[in-house]
């Protein structure tokens, strides 16, 4: 159904046709929009940009979910007890028990409905849990991606949906696979671009409007709701802002908040995560409304001292949507014949290890010097691992681009950073000659499965390290950035939101980034993001469908 179905310009009540309003169209609220339609609602989504899929659409799409039968079906053994030991361990105690059985328990359930009601399909991957050597891990399956979704036959549906910047044509295991440029299947790509083959996050949005538009879901697209409609106490209806003007919708059910987090508004990260230059790599259109939003309506928070945290490297005038670019650093700090050095030119940290917890050492803070000392940080590598990987935008055939810090020598790449000559070269000698023999007696690089996962599996006998020998050297650098933020409202288990008594506040739900993850301040495995953001919009959408009319 197109988006030009719905006229923004007058007020729509529930004898016009609307009893349910999504604010959001990513993963969660469309899941929740089809959900919720599943039970009879009549529901309208709203999206502030031209485009559906949120910060979903332009990610790599994976979802974290132990104990699925789409394991079972590969022969991938897991269990739920493990699932749960497991994430006892990840989220530090900082989650109720019920919130982590209710996932557990809960995910797989979403994964069979996604694949028996909606044209979405996953498959496991070989991706480890991000802390693969703790009890109740597992290095394969909890980890799924999206089958490529066509859109052939589904006319004028690509055209409707976000595409973003950091992924190719392939799904997130062939990106993974196809590591070498002599391995990328430019052939297959090219054939999936010309006809409307879409993979990773732009794949599972893609499969959640087609279910929604099979339930006669309608959706309106350059709507910023900015205020809740309360009226005795009771949610029922947003107030916002279009091209044509103010509007006003009402909706006699419920409204569900899932318009994503607040990585792109400084005020409220400076207020509630207390670090500046992050770098967010969501679409600049995560400014926190449905937060402050339900703020104002009494709504409990939580964890908002967390974000998905990830390294970022920006190139200078790299945009997307008018806003700068900044991309995710994963394999290249996993590759051999790298290494990441802090603004004194010293390693702080294994380089390999899962991108959230590295980039808490990166906001580390020095009290004698009362500094952050590794942020930001450069990722220093030579000719050989130029030549041979893709860095950030840059593939190795690529001329090499003014924003390289280049240096002929150790010595002299050092001068150019500005750290100590004879620390850096030392540093570097070091971390040579134990590399040469795959050991890293520092930080352990290379120990874990998941370590391995991103390294060279051609290159031993570590595939993680590798010496830095070969003339010139590089830098680039690396400074902490968020998917997203983790900090949000607090809801029940039916995804209402909640008062600080614990009360819900009638006729409001959330979902997604915009609701406080039941990860706490931890992150599983690829996919944890997403899988939690899915499962709630499922709770939503089922607690709006199953309710008493």
């Amino acid at each position: 159904m197109p988006d030009t179905d719905i006229d923004p310009d007058p007020t729509l009540d529930a004898d016009g046709g609307i009893d349910t309003i999504v604010i959001g169209s990513g993963g969660a609220g469309l899941l929740a929009a089809c959900r919720a339609a599943d039970g009879g609602r009549r529901v309208l989504v709203l999206e502030r940009t031209p485009v559906l899929g949120g910060t979903t659409a332009v990610s790599g799409g994976m979802v974290w979910v132990p104990n699925s039968s789409v394991m079972r079906e590969h022969g991938m053994p897991d269990s739920a007890e493990d699932a749960l030991r497991y994430l006892e361990l990840v989220t530090e105690g900082a989650v109720e028990s019920w919130r982590l059985e209710q996932y557990v328990a809960t995910a797989p359930e979403m994964v069979d409905y996604l694949h028996a009601k909606t044209p979405v399909r996953f498959f496991p991957i070989d991706r480890p849990d991000y802390h693969s050597d703790w009890p109740g891990a597992r290095d394969v399956g909890r980890t799924l991606d999206n089958v490529p979704f066509p859109t052939a036959d589904r006319p004028g549906l690509v055209e409707r949906i976000r595409r973003g910047a950091h992924f190719d044509a392939v799904t997130y295991d062939e990106r993974h696979r196809w590591h070498s440029p002599e391995l990328y299947d430019h052939e297959l790509v090219a054939r999936r671009k010309d006809e409307g083959v879409l993979t990773v996050g732009a794949a599972l949005v893609a499969g959640l409007v087609a279910a929604c538009d099979e339930r006669g879901v309608r959706f309106a697209t350059g709507v910023r709701v900015r205020e809740l409609l309360v009226e005795d106490g009771r949610v029922t209806g947003v107030r916002g802002e279009s091209a044509d003007g103010p509007v006003v919708f009402r909706a006699r059910a419920a409204v569900v908040l899932a318009s994503g987090g607040y990585e792109w508004n400084e005020r409220l990260k400076q207020a509630y995560l207390g670090v500046a230059d992050t770098r967010p790599i969501s679409p600049p259109w995560n400014h926190g409304d449905g937060l402050q939003m339900a703020m104002t309506a009494g709504a409990a928070l939580d964890g908002m001292s967390q974000a998905w945290w990830v390294p970022a490297v920006g190139a200078p005038g790299d945009e997307y949507d008018g806003a700068p670019l900044s991309r995710h650093l994963v394999a290249e700090r996993c590759l051999p014949g790298s290494v990441i050095v802090n603004r004194q030119g010293r390693r702080f940290v294994n380089e390999a290890v899962n991108y959230n917890d590295i980039t808490k050492a990166f906001l580390t803070f020095d009290p004698t010097a009362h500094a952050y000392p590794n942020a930001p940080a450069w990722l220093i590598f030579d000719e050989a691992f130029r030549s041979r990987y893709p860095i950030a935008s840059v593939q190795p055939a690529d001329p090499v681009p003014d924003w390289f810090v280049r240096g002929d020598s150790p010595a002299e790449l050092a001068r150019r950073l500005g750290v100590d000559e004879a620390g850096l070269t030392a540093i570097l000698a070091a971390f040579n000659r134990h590399a040469v023999l795959g050991e890293d007696p520092e930080f352990g690089r290379g120990g874990t499965s998941h370590d391995r996962y991103y390294g060279d599996e051609r290159h031993g006998p570590n595939p993680c390290l590798g010496p830095l020998e070969q003339a010139p050297f590089y830098a680039v650098p690396v400074g902490p950035g968020m998917l997203g933020t983790k900090g949000g409202v607090v809801t029940d288990r039916e995804g209402r939101v909640l008062r600080h008594d614990d009360t819900p506040v009638p006729g409001l739900y959330a979902c997604g980034n915009v609701a406080a993850t039941p990860m706490g301040p931890g992150y599983p495995g690829s996919g944890g993001t997403l899988g939690p953001a899915l499962v709630g919009g499922y709770l939503c959408g089922s607690g709006l469908a199953e309710a008493d009319r």
